[in-house]
């Protein structure tokens, strides 16, 4: 797999979560991904499956009020990909302003395994974590 051609999987992706395409996800996923948010928030766990990683992504939605993230640097190698992000998102009188890096292994054009990572872990669990 070439550099870019991860760079153009990276970026699809990245819009098909931000427009909620789930049949553009889907299209970019191996059989049975893997995906993975550390932590101890009510989104914190591995993510295993087409179905699961859907459900995580709609998830991420119900629990905010409002949510926007800004791709900030993207880091390629012909293994995978890197998106460096930061999040601004609102629930109720809750504020986070973080930056994360997502991190995508991707085989023969799809992507098999995702870890998320946000840069302030505790200020992403604090407010991710259900009252």
């Amino acid at each position: 797999m070439e550099v870019h051609s991860n760079d153009a999987i990276l970026r699809r992706l990245w819009n098909a979560i931000a427009q909620a395409d789930a049949s553009g996800i889907r299209a970019l996923l191996s059989e049975k991904p893997v995906w993975q948010m550390p932590g101890s928030s009510a989104l914190a766990g591995t993510y295993v499956g087409v179905d699961a990683v859907l459900h995580f992504l709609a998830r991420i939605g119900e629990l905010t009020d409002d949510l926007q993230a800004d791709l900030l640097d993207i880091f390629v190698s012909a293994r995978g990909a890197v998106a460096h992000y930061r999040i601004h998102a609102v629930r109720g009188s809750e504020r986070l302003d973080t930056e994360h890096l997502f991190m995508l292994r991707i085989v023969e054009g799809r992507i098999v395994e995702a870890t998320f990572a946000p840069l302030d872990q505790q200020r992403y669990d604090r407010f991710f974590t259900l009252p």
